[in-house]
């Protein structure tokens, strides 16, 4: 009985997990050298229960750069990118739009755009195509509307291709949402799988 009651309680910590993703002062700009600022912040924080915290990661440009540095992790960050790109043709396209589908909450978001074209028509034309795409998008990821989510969009006419991009924000991820992901995955792989067995064998029969 005894061990029943952990077992319970350790089912519940692992499916009760949120994970809440902090990004500060992510700036991206097309006019500068380097595209991405160096002052962005990330933390992650992992709780059970919903509330109880268990773990915390704060990730900083420094300390990207640093751990890039480590000859053992840049090694192994190339191999993943050869095998990725030797089993390219054997990606399971299903399992990446699943993964798509985990649903993300937004607790907090502060996105600032400015967007501008070398000509001032298209310039007018795709700011409220962009505006109305973010909109239906944060209608499915908001959870509860507040003052602390906003988003704009500007043009800008002076014949250039730009692109500037200020964002923070708060997102956070349930486990249960990630273990249903992968049951789908799963069960679509089974179903894949009985399925061309079961028309293997029908093939099969045929020159009997």
């Amino acid at each position: 009985m005894f061990f029943l009651l952990i077992l319970i309680i350790i089912i519940l910590m692992i499916i009760t997990i949120k994970i809440k993703i902090k990004l500060k002062d992510f700036e991206f700009s097309s006019q500068n050298k380097e595209h991405l600022n160096k002052n962005y912040k990330i933390e992650m924080i992992i709780y059970t229960f919903n509330f109880i915290p268990i773990s915390k990661l704060k990730i900083t440009n420094k300390k990207i750069n640093k751990a890039l540095s480590n000859e053992k992790i840049r090694k192994a960050i190339n191999e993943q990118k050869t095998k990725i790109i030797e089993n390219r043709k054997n990606i399971d396209i299903e399992a990446i739009k699943e993964i798509k589908n985990i649903k993300m909450e937004i607790d907090e978001m502060n996105l600032k755009i400015s967007l501008g074209t070398e000509d001032a028509a298209i310039t007018a034309f795709i700011i409220p195509i962009i505006s109305t795409f973010i909109a239906i998008f944060l209608s499915q990821k908001v959870r509860k509307y507040n003052d602390n989510q906003k988003f704009s969009i500007q043009p800008v006419y002076i014949n250039q291709n730009l692109i500037n991009i200020k964002f923070s924000g708060i997102f956070q991820i349930k486990m249960i949402h990630i273990i249903n992901t992968i049951c789908i995955v799963n069960k679509k792989r089974k179903g894949d799988k009985n399925e061309r067995t079961s028309h293997r064998r029908s093939y099969d029969y045929g020159y009997e």
